[in-house]
C-alpha cells in the first residue's frame, strides 16, 4: 500500500524533502545520487539520464534534471539552503550497461557523479555503480537507510529501464 510518504522519482526527476518520507527509483543506465542529513532528518535524490545537455544551438535552457549536470545542481542547491554539504551522506548508483554495444552512457553517468564528488570534496559514503543488472533503490529519509534490490533480468535490445 502506497501512503503519501512513499515517493517514487522518475527518470528526469529530483527530490529533496523532510522525513519520514521514502524516496525510491528504478535505474539501469542512469545514475542515482542520493543525499541525507542526519541531523535535520532531510534528503532526497536526483535521477539523471544523460550527463550533459545536447548541444545543439536550441537546447532549453532551464535547467532540466534529465541531465546530470542540471539535477545535480538542483540537488546542491537545495542542499545547501538546509546544511554545508560536508554534513550530508552522499551515495551513487546505477550506471549500468543496459544495452549491448552501448556501455557509454551508463560510464559517461557514472563519471559526471564521480567528477562532481570530487569538485565538492565528497566521499560518497555508498557507491554502487556499473555492472549490466538494473536497481531497485528505496531510501528512508527518517533514518537514512538505503535499501538496494539488484534485478536479476535478462536485459535485450530494445529493453531496459
Amino acid at each position: 500500500m502506497t501512503t503519501l510518504s512513499d515517493l517514487v522519482v522518475q527518470p528526469g526527476e529530483w527530490y529533496f524533502g523532510q522525513a519520514p518520507a521514502r524516496i525510491s527509483t528504478l535505474l539501469g543506465s542512469c545514475v542515482a545520487v542520493t543525499v541525507w542529513h542526519p541531523i535535520l532528518r532531510c534528503g532526497g535524490l536526483c535521477h539523471y539520464l544523460l550527463p550533459n545537455r545536447p548541444t545543439s544551438a536550441d537546447a532549453l535552457t532551464v535547467p532540466n534534471a534529465r541531465y546530470g549536470v542540471d539535477a545535480l545542481e538542483l540537488l546542491r542547491c537545495e542542499m545547501i539552503g538546509q546544511a554545508p554539504l560536508s554534513e550530508y551522506h552522499i551515495s551513487c548508483f546505477g550506471g549500468a550497461v543496459m544495452f549491448s554495444g552501448n556501455q557509454k552512457v551508463g560510464e559517461s553517468n557514472a563519471e559526471l557523479a564521480h567528477k562532481w564528488l570530487r569538485l565538492h570534496s565528497i566521499t560518497p559514503k555508498q557507491e554502487v555503480l556499473g555492472g549490466n543488472k538494473g536497481r531497485k533503490i528505496k531510501m528512508d529519509l527518517a533514518t537514512g537507510g538505503i535499501h538496494m534490490e539488484v534485478l536479476d533480468l535478462e536485459w535485450s535490445q530494445g529493453a531496459g529501464i
